[in-house]
């Protein structure tokens, strides 16, 4: 999960503190910007990748029929 997060004034008083993160499936966080601008990035590790999908199979539980998007509905 990429979290992305702003930081600075928004010029109507709110103000905002970064903060963004990448954070595995299981709540790991696997990198983290400071509080300042910048920018975050992490290495994929395809192994550890496999090894949560075999922990976590919401892929298997997948219904391909409730993610159509409805004939009857023009967009």
């Amino acid at each position: 999960m990429v979290a992305a997060d702003q930081v600075g004034d928004d010029g109507a008083g709110h103000e905002s503190f970064g903060g963004s993160m990448i954070v595995d499936p299981w709540g790991e966080v696997c990198a983290r910007a400071g509080d300042g601008e910048g920018f975050v990035a992490a290495d994929l590790d395809t192994g550890r990748q496999d090894t949560i999908r075999g922990e976590l199979p919401s892929l298997a539980n997948r219904v391909p029929g409730a993610y159509r998007w409805p004939e009857e509905v023009t967009a």
